[in-house]
This record gives C-alpha cells, structure tokens and sequence, in this order.
C-alpha cells in the first residue's frame, strides 16, 4: 500500500471501536494532514484520496476483512459519496438496497479486530 493508503488504514482502523466510527472526508484529510506534511495536498475530492481509501479497501478484502472506507462519509448524508456505491459488483441496483448494505457494513466492522499494519 501506498504510504497515505497506509496513514489512512491507521486512522480508520483506530476508529473502529468508537461509539461513532464514521468519519467526514474533510475529518479524514484533517487527521491525514496532522500525521504528515507529505499529505498537505490532500483534500476531500482529490483523487489521490479516492485511489488511496480503493488501496484501504482492497487490503481489507485481501485480508478477509469488511472493507474500512465505509467508515468515509459526506458531511451532509452521513454516508458515503456517489463513487463508493457505484464500485464493486455487489449486484444491488436500488439506493435502498445498497444504504442497507452499506449499513449492514458498517454493524460488521464494529465487529471486527483489525490487525495493525
């Protein structure tokens, strides 16, 4: 992994026993931006987030483990952007099906030791 794919891991992995696990992009990049300098170019939409939250993701599905980004969210739904429901073949078409998916992601990462990196 890459090493902001590695910082973002590390961030959402601590995040995971807290009442409220979730946490904002912006949130996100502020945490990423006080662990390191090198992610001072890092910000909500960039792509170089979205491609390192994807590296996160695919490390958890190589593990076994439920994937991590689902604990990245909008500010304003309190659920994840447009481009975390469109990847993947989960095979669910409506909205509703994949928020209760992503729901039901969200209970089995609470759930879940993740190991350190």
């Amino acid at each position: 992994m890459s090493p902001l794919a590695k910082a973002i891991y590390k961030i959402l992995r601590a995040r995971v026993r807290l009442p409220e696990p979730r946490i904002t992009y912006a949130q996100l990049v502020e945490e990423l931006r006080d662990t390191s300098e090198e992610f001072d170019s890092i910000y909500p939409r960039s792509q170089k987030l979205s491609a390192a939250l994807g590296e996160v993701g695919k490390e958890c599905r190589r593990r076994g483990l439920p994937g991590l980004p689902a604990l990245v969210v909008r500010a304003d739904t309190r659920r994840p952007g447009d481009a975390y429901f469109e990847g993947g073949s989960s095979g669910l078409v409506f909205k509703g099906e994949k928020i209760a998916a992503w729901r039901q992601l969200l209970e089995e990462i609470k759930r879940t030791r993740y190991p350190a990196r």
